[in-house]
C-alpha cells in the first residue's frame, strides 16, 4: 500500500495529539502582534530552530490555534512557505482563557482573503521590525520598542491608522497625509530618550517620482518625501506623539533604487532637515547584527 503524504492545508487533529506549552503561547503571542509571520522569522525571534518551530506550528495548525496559507514569494507554489496568523475555534479559545492567555489583536477578519501583493509587502515590513528588534539585542544600553508599546495607554491605540502623518504644503497649497507602513522606538537606555522611526516599505512597484498634475493623486515616493518634510517643519511628531528625535525610514530591495531614493531627498530638501529621512535595503539590515550601521544619535 503507498504511503501518501498528509494533505498541506487539511487538518488532521485526532491523529496529531497535543499539549500546549510554554513555547506554543509564546508563538501564538508573536503571531498575534505581527499578524502574519512564517517559520523563519518566527526562529528568528524565539532563537531556536526552524525545525523545532515547524514542529510546534504544525500542532497548533491541526488544533485549530492557526491558520496558514502560502506566501507565494516565488513563482513555484512548493517553494513557498507557509504563513501563519491566528485563528482560534471555540476549544482552542476557552484552553488559552482557562491558561489566562490573551492575545489583543485576533480579531482580524478575511485574513485568507488577503491578496498576494498585499501579503509580501506585510511580510517585508516585519522583517524590517525583526531585523531591528534582533539588532537591538545585542545593544545593551537599546531597547527596542514595539508600536503597541509606543501607544499604550492613548486612545490612539485602537485607531486605525494610529502613526498617520498629516501635513499641510504651502507650495501646494493643499493637505496631504502620508501613511506609514510600521512604526517603532528605540530607547536609549542610558538617556532615557526614545527615537521614533516611521517605516516605509518599499517592494520596487511604487513609483519614485509622478508629473506635477498627479504628483500627490497616486502614491509615490516624491510625495511621501515631502509630506513626512513638511510635517517635521510644522512640528508634527513632536506635537502628535511627544518625542523628541524622529526619522523616517525608507527600506528597499536593491541598492541602486535607495540610492536614487536618497539623490532625490537630497534633491528635494537641499540639505535641511538633517538625519530625518534613512534609506537603505533589506538585505542591508538582515547582514548586519547590530545597530552600529545606523546613526543612532539621539
Amino acid at each position: 500500500m503507498i504511503n501518501m503524504r498528509r494533505h498541506r492545508y487539511i487538518r488532521q487533529p485526532n491523529k496529531l495529539p497535543h499539549r500546549l506549552t510554554v513555547r506554543d503561547i509564546e508563538i501564538l503571542q508573536l503571531v498575534d502582534q505581527f499578524k502574519y509571520l512564517h517559520s523563519q522569522q518566527l526562529s528568528d525571534l524565539l532563537a531556536t530552530s526552524r525545525q523545532a518551530i515547524n514542529k510546534r506550528l504544525k500542532l497548533l495548525y491541526h488544533h485549530h490555534f492557526l491558520d496558514k496559507l502560502p506566501a507565494q514569494l516565488s513563482p513555484n507554489l512548493f517553494n513557498s512557505p507557509d504563513v501563519y496568523f491566528i485563528q482560534l475555534d471555540r476549544k482552542a479559545a476557552k484552553l488559552l482563557s482557562v491558561r489566562g492567555v490573551t492575545l489583543p489583536h485576533q480579531r482580524r477578519y478575511n485574513q485568507k482573503q488577503v491578496k498576494r501583493e498585499h501579503l509580501q509587502h506585510h511580510l517585508l515590513t516585519n522583517d524590517i521590525l525583526i531585523s531591528f528588534e534582533l539588532a537591538s539585542r545585542t545593544d545593551p544600553n537599546m531597547e527596542f520598542l514595539p508600536s503597541a508599546k509606543l501607544l499604550d495607554g492613548t486612545k490612539r491605540q485602537n485607531h486605525a491608522h494610529p502613526w498617520k502623518v498629516t501635513a499641510f504644503l504651502p507650495e501646494h497649497n493643499i493637505s496631504r497625509t502620508a501613511y506609514p507602513d510600521a512604526a517603532f522606538g528605540l530607547l536609549d537606555t542610558k538617556t532615557d530618550r526614545t527615537q521614533l522611526y516611521l517605516i516605509e516599505a518599499d517592494r520596487g512597484t511604487m513609483p519614485i517620482e509622478r508629473r506635477e498634475k498627479k504628483l500627490f493623486k497616486t502614491s509615490n515616493i516624491r510625495a511621501k518625501i515631502l509630506i513626512y518634510f513638511a510635517a517635521w517643519r510644522q512640528g508634527w511628531f513632536r506635537e502628535k506623539w511627544n518625542l523628541p528625535a524622529t526619522r523616517i525610514l525608507f527600506v528597499t530591495t536593491s541598492k541602486d533604487r535607495a540610492r536614487h531614493m536618497q539623490e532625490l531627498a537630497d534633491e528635494l530638501l537641499d540639505g535641511r532637515a538633517p538625519g530625518l529621512f534613512l534609506f537603505t535595503t533589506i538585505d542591508n539590515l538582515n547582514n548586519n547584527k547590530t545597530l552600529r550601521h545606523i546613526d543612532l544619535t539621539l
